[in-house]
């Protein structure tokens, strides 16, 4: 006979399945038919618990109990790479990471995209079909582009897809974020060009190589990752494929960045490179726009880099949202952060931390979205309008806080671009704001925090046109 507490736990495990299969399944049609999935009450109790103690339920918790996608010994490859840096990438990406703890399949699926990739390098990063949006470049984008493999263009786009979604808070959407991301470009690849990348469908192509992998016929969400990877230069829909297409552009515009930016230095006896790879026109900063908008269809961004050109800019009224100390404590993460190989904003010895103007922006969007001014939180990309925002922030920070480095940009400008010096000798030109670094603490807790490339930086100057 059951006692009461366990009619209790009975009782209640009904209920929450109840519950969850109408959050899960929503409202379906009669005539569609949904796979349903059992849930262990194990697990579906222990997310209860959980939410007890903090008063939620979030997605995150609960995707993986019906997006679990498991494999069998026969079906699991033994994780073997042609390069050692590949398989230290895929331990630390993949393999290591608890959102692929339940997501077998999306692991060996991305494993064997990863082998594709191996084994066809060294493939460019760019298709050369007439048809193909990339043949509308011009050269010196799709020369600049192509000294980036199609391996390392992928594992950039699957490092920008992890960065965006962990910033979203969707861990859950991570594995099929990154079968997405690691095979957006597998079309390129010379065995995959078949008829449909000889019309200039790379897209189209890498769906088709994807659609013949078994594990991913399998997946549950395999509709919404072939939209995604299809849509990736248009306008996509749907988390998966709005993050692709961003993890792209960071990515082309990482790849571009340094292409342009980074030169060999000049011999120790003072004579010129003959090397023609680091010859770039004069216009060189511009490039990265230009690119962008050819390979996205959209209009070239006026661009906050652009306000060096522009004129001087009117200052606006934010002091329904904004609040300085707020302000410095959401630019604060920022400073020294990695994504891969990129980075947004960096303190030096000197006392100056030098910010990317699209850190100012993010920061600027999501204190507005708190206060409600939704008139600058969801200001489109393109909106002049946000330069003057963004004055107004640096304005605010230079003249009533002094904050800003007042001799390294010029009075009417929210920033300036600059040349870094790197231990190599070679530079890199951007564009930054520049803030007195005891805005942020301890300048050499801010040093101590440094790592990667930016432990190479020898010296930041205003750039010389």
């Amino acid at each position: 006979m059951i006692g009461f507490n366990g009619l209790l736990i009975t009782t209640i495990g009904s209920l929450l399945l109840y519950i969850l299969s109408i959050v899960i399944l929503g409202k379906k049609k009669q005539t569609r038919i949904i796979d349903q999935q059992e849930i262990p009450l194990s697990e579906l109790a222990g997310i209860w618990a959980e939410s007890k103690r903090t008063g939620q339920i979030h997605i995150r918790d609960i995707a993986p109990l019906w997006r679990k996608s498991t494999i069998t010994e026969e079906e699991r490859s033994e994780y073997t790479f042609k390069y050692s840096r590949v398989e230290k990438w895929f331990q630390t990406n993949i393999s290591g990471q608890p959102w692929f703890n339940q997501a077998e399949a999306h692991t060996e699926i991305c494993y064997q995209i990863l082998r594709m990739l191996e084994t066809e390098d060294p493939c460019p990063s760019v298709a050369n079909p007439s048809n193909d949006v990339e043949a509308s470049w011009d050269t010196n984008t799709y020369n600049m582009l192509g000294r980036t493999s199609l391996l390392d263009h992928s594992l950039h786009v699957a490092e920008q897809t992890i960065a965006l979604l962990i910033n979203a808070e969707a861990h859950h959407v991570i594995p099929d974020a990154m079968v997405a991301a690691l095979g957006h470009d597998i079309g390129k690849l010379p065995t995959n060009k078949t008829h449909l990348y000889s019309l200039g469908e790379h897209p189209l192509a890498a769906g088709r190589v994807l659609a013949e992998i078994k594990l991913f016929k399998e997946l549950s969400r395999k509709e919404e990752i072939s939209k995604a990877i299809k849509h990736h230069h248009m306008r996509p829909e749907g988390l998966i494929g709005k993050t692709l297409k961003k993890a792209d552009q960071n990515a082309r515009q990482q790849e571009l960045e340094e292409a342009v930016n980074l030169q060999k230095p000049q011999a120790e006896s003072g004579e010129e490179t003959t090397d023609e790879s680091v010859s770039l026109p004069a216009s060189e900063h511009g490039l990265a726009r230009k690119a962008e908008a050819d390979i996205y269809g959209e209009d070239e961004k006026t661009g906050l880099k652009d306000n060096a050109t522009s004129g001087s800019i009117s200052r606006i009224n934010i002091s329904s949202w904004f609040d300085a100390q707020i302000f410095l404590d959401e630019l604060k993460p920022y400073i020294n952060r990695l994504e891969g190989r990129r980075f947004m904003a960096f303190s030096m010895p000197g006392g100056y931390v030098y910010f990317q103007a699209r850190v100012i922006e993010e920061v600027t969007r999501k204190l507005a979205e708190k206060a409600g001014a939704m008139d600058i939180a969801t200001m489109a990309d393109k909106d002049k309008t946000m330069q003057k925002v963004l004055f107004s922030v640096v304005e605010q920070f230079r003249t009533a806080h002094d904050m800003i480095a007042k001799d390294l940009i010029k009075d009417q400008y929210f920033g300036g671009y600059f040349t870094i010096k790197m231990q190599s000798g070679k530079t890199m030109k951007g564009y930054f704001t520049p803030f007195k670094a005891e805005a942020f603490g301890s300048i050499a807790e801010l040093e101590n925090g440094k790592k990667g490339i930016l432990k190479d930086f020898v010296s930041v100057d205003v750039y010389q046109s």
